[in-house]
């Protein structure tokens, strides 16, 4: 059954929309590569041909990178987060939905990102990631604030762990935009920032833990 009742309320099953996170991702995870794609006259091209070609490629296999890699932080955060979750309302759907708006939108935005070395082709990359970020932020918050939908609580040093990856996020890819200005073709080396945002976030939560047992 999709719902169950508890006191009269209805209570919403969290498979389904777990369901619905996998399919998407995998979906949009699976549609980033269409952009790696070779020109059709190299069939019988020779060796330095290819070779070109191929160099050619590298700012778009960087972009996939940079791509596959944010969709990953994301459905790893979902799953991480949904792992606490004993059923679902309105509220949770609508905020994972809005997660997914901009996961199924990344294909686009990289593709748009790979073709047009400009501030306003990194704005839109920037602002699908931002989107998904938002989406996320709202679960992991809502969460927090509602433990009656958990199996256990989210902990202030596990909240404040999964805020401090998603805030770092948002500001990566905010800066990437006034960089693609200054560097154009080269903002995306700003996401390489990524990378320090799990020992930060650890550290954090670390920090907080203290608080949490008292």
């Amino acid at each position: 059954m999709d719902e169950t009742t508890a006191g009269g309320t209805p209570q919403l099953s969290k498979h389904r929309i777990e369901a619905l996170v996998d399919g998407i991702f995998a979906v949009a995870m699976t549609l980033l590569v269409i952009e790696l794609r070779l020109p059709e006259h190299l069939h019988h091209a020779t060796q330095a041909e290819l070779a070109a070609a191929l160099t050619e490629l590298a700012p778009t296999f960087f972009s996939w990178v940079v791509s596959f890699i944010v969709l990953a932080i994301f459905w790893t955060g979902n799953h991480r987060l949904y792992s606490y979750v004993r059923h679902s309302d309105g509220k949770l759907l609508a905020y994972t939905m809005l997660s997914l708006a901009g996961a199924s939108l990344m294909p686009f935005a990289s593709a748009v990102n790979n073709q047009f070395a400009s501030q306003l082709a990194q704005l839109v990359y920037s602002s699908v990631m931002i989107l998904m970020a938002a989406g996320a932020l709202l679960v992991a918050t809502h969460l927090h604030r509602n433990p009656q939908l958990c199996i256990h609580p989210i902990d202030r040093a596990a909240w404040r762990a999964t805020t401090v990856r998603i805030l770092g996020l948002i500001l990566v890819a905010a800066l990437a935009v006034p960089l693609a200005g200054l560097f154009p073709g080269s903002a995306n080396f700003a996401f390489l920032l990524l990378f320090g945002l799990n020992p930060v976030s650890r550290a954090l939560a670390r920090r907080a833990a203290p608080a949490t047992a008292a």
